[in-house]
C-alpha cells in the first residue's frame, strides 16, 4: 500500500524538484546579472540550455558520459570540454546539445585521449584557480564575462571582452599561466550595449 501511494505522488516530487531547481538557477542568475554584461534575460536563457543539456547527460543511455562532459553556456554559444575515449563518444556528446532552443553555436572541445586521472585533474584545478584569480585582479578585465576550463593543462575560454585591449589581457594571463601547454577560446569582442 505505501508504495502505492508512494508512486502516486512521484511525478509531484519530480515537478517539486524541477521548480526548486529552475528557482535556484533563477536566482543565482539574477546574482550573476549584476556583475555580469549579459542581460538577465540571457543568463536564464543560459542556464535553462545548459540544465537542458544536462537533463540529457543524465538520460538512461547518455550516463557514461557524465563525468566525461563539462558543459559551459554564455550568449547562447555551447562551449563543451572534458576527455573522452572514443571519437564516437567525442560526437555523441555535440549531439546532446544539438536541437536545444536558444543555443547559437556549439563548440566542441572534448579531447580524444587517453590522459587523465588524479594527478591530472588537480593540475588543472590549480591552472584554472590561478587564471580565475588573476582575471579577478586584473585592472580593465570583467572576470565575469568569462567560464574557464582546463583539461589535461589545455584552457578553454568562453566569454565576451568589451575591448580588443581586454581580449589582449586576457589571453596573456591565460597563456603566461605556469604548466598550461595551449589556450583556446571562444571569446567575443564586443562594446557593452547600451542601456
Amino acid at each position: 500500500m505505501g508504495a502505492k501511494i508512494m508512486k502516486q505522488f512521484q511525478p509531484r516530487l519530480r515537478a517539486s524538484k524541477v521548480a526548486a531547481a529552475f528557482l535556484v538557477l533563477g536566482l543565482l542568475a539574477q546574482g550573476c546579472a549584476a556583475v555580469e554584461d549579459r542581460r538577465f534575460g540571457q543568463v536564464a536563457t543560459d542556464a535553462e540550455i545548459r540544465l537542458d543539456i544536462n537533463k540529457r547527460v543524465l538520460n538512461g543511455k547518455n550516463q557514461d558520459l557524465f563525468f566525461d562532459l563539462k558543459t559551459n553556456v554564455y550568449e547562447g554559444r555551447v562551449m563543451l570540454t572534458g576527455a573522452v575515449k572514443s571519437a564516437t563518444n567525442r560526437t555523441r556528446i555535440e549531439n546532446l546539445a544539438k536541437g536545444i532552443p536558444g543555443v547559437r553555436a556549439i563548440y566542441n572541445n572534448v579531447q580524444i585521449t587517453d590522459a587523465g586521472g588524479f594527478q591530472n585533474t588537480a593540475h588543472d584545478t590549480w591552472i584554472k584557480t590561478k587564471i580565475n584569480s588573476q582575471l579577478l585582479a586584473e585592472n580593465g578585465v570583467n572576470s565575469a564575462n568569462y567560464q574557464t576550463r582546463v583539461v589535461n593543462s589545455v584552457v578553454y575560454i568562453i566569454g565576451r571582452a568589451l575591448s580588443q585591449h581586454e581580449f589582449g589581457k586576457v589571453l596573456t594571463i591565460a597563456k603566461r599561466t605556469d604548466h598550461v601547454t595551449k589556450v583556446v577560446h571562444h571569446i567575443d569582442v564586443r562594446p557593452q550595449a547600451a542601456k
